[in-house]
């Protein structure tokens, strides 16, 4: 007689109970449906997780379950004792309950407990002392394993400190995922890596207060930059970006199609410096220096209207007398200022839109300032350091919308 091979679902099953999610196919695929769900991996209540402590001294489970078949007829199995450095620097003696399976023959023990951590030496609650002290600002290891030792009485290897804290970072950092505004602030700072120059970029939410993105990166090219923001805002609004006045930056918010403040505070130091270095190499002085800042202080003032609509007119009326205006300001105007005034009054149409790029500046001078820009060696120490400034910078200054 010739063998069939029959479907046994097919076959053995004369109809199933359908879920809404089923319909979302044109045609319902029976066999398809059941194979699913009986290959599916069960999904057992971890209850692992509620420890409790008896009175001597053991940590068990509140209602075991197997962590293989999530059979609930398990068996204690004996316990292990442990030995951990406390805060007080001295140690605390504490057991484990070791249990198996009835059912499946599993042997397990407590796993992920909060107070032991991963470590073999000390309890969490030392560990978790680490990131306070690098959040409030950059200590080297061989510091943070003094203070233990001076605070605590507890000697811990700078190296330890280091794999505690450590984070394995690619290349960026993230802040937590809020509801961000749209409005950003962009800027770089440079810094070096064992000696070599690197840069940071930073993506930083002008209305929330707080970086969204943090990356560090060895050239400065508008490819690493244009990827960095758009990476940065990828499903988040993007509807402007402010920064300084460095020419790369105008055309890729131009590639990238959002609204380009350039940075009022910058065009006014800029234009203050090159009045400066002129009136000092051509000896200028008395009433002749005077015309010039006096004329100066018009130009600013063009910027500094109550829409962009006015701010324009005011311009075109300052360029009307353009013969008066000093070589030093004609020459500005004509190379920064004519091309790209758009770019400088967009925030006068829209008061969500920063006029200036201090607040990642500031920013940059509490997380990383001048001094400690040369003492890093690795990327993921540089990004490890900056994610705890992170952190300490949102919980701090962080504003809800």
């Amino acid at each position: 007689m010739t063998k069939q091979n029959k479907s046994a679902l097919n076959s053995n099953i004369d109809f199933i109970q359908l879920k809404l999610y089923d319909f979302f196919d044109e045609k319902i695929d029976q066999e398809k449906i059941i194979s699913k769900r009986l290959n599916k991996t069960p999904n057992f209540e971890n209850t692992n997780h509620k420890l409790f402590l008896d009175e001597n001294n053991t940590f068990k489970y509140d209602n075991p379950i197997c962590p293989v078949c999530g059979s609930h007829k398990i068996i204690k199995k004996g316990t292990i004792k442990k030995n951990k450095q406390n805060t007080n620097g001295k140690t605390t003696e504490f057991k484990e309950q070791q249990y198996q399976c009835k059912k499946c023959g599993k042997k397990f023990g407590i796993y992920n407990n909060p107070l032991i951590g991963e470590n073999k030496q000390f309890l969490q609650e030392i560990m978790d002392k680490i990131p306070g002290i690098m959040k409030i600002g950059y200590q080297s290891l061989r510091k943070i394993s003094k203070y233990f030792e001076i605070f605590l009485g507890i000697r811990i290897s700078h190296q330890t400190i280091k794999n505690w804290s450590d984070k394995n970072h690619e290349e960026s950092i993230s802040n937590e995922k809020f509801e961000y505004s749209g409005y950003y602030l962009y800027d770089e700072q440079f810094l070096r890596l064992n000696g070599t120059r690197h840069y940071r970029l930073t993506l930083f939410d002008a209305i929330l207060n707080i970086p969204v993105t943090e990356r560090i990166v060895r050239r400065r090219i508008p490819k690493n930059t244009k990827k960095f923001i758009l990476e940065s805002t990828e499903n988040k609004p993007l509807i402007c970006l402010t920064t300084d006045l460095f020419p790369m930056y105008r055309n890729i918010a131009d590639e990238i199609g959002v609204k380009h403040q350039l940075c009022i505070f910058h065009l006014f130091q800029t234009i203050n410096h090159k009045l400066k270095v002129y009136c000092r190499r051509n000896k200028i002085n008395g009433k002749q220096r005077d015309h010039i800042y006096e004329n100066a202080q018009e130009l600013k003032n063009c910027f500094r209207q109550n829409s962009k609509k006015e701010a324009i007119e005011q311009f075109k009326q300052y360029l009307q007398k353009y013969t008066a205006i000093p070589v030093v300001l004609k020459d500005f105007i004509r190379k920064h200022i004519i091309n790209h005034f758009h770019r400088y009054v967009e925030y006068l149409d829209d008061e969500n839109i920063e006029k200036t790029s201090n607040k990642v500046e500031n920013y940059y001078r509490q997380t990383n300032p001048e001094k400690i820009k040369k003492i890093y060696k690795t990327k993921n120490g540089i990004l490890t350091f900056l994610d705890y400034q992170m952190q300490y910078w949102t919980e701090k200054h962080i504003k809800i919308k």
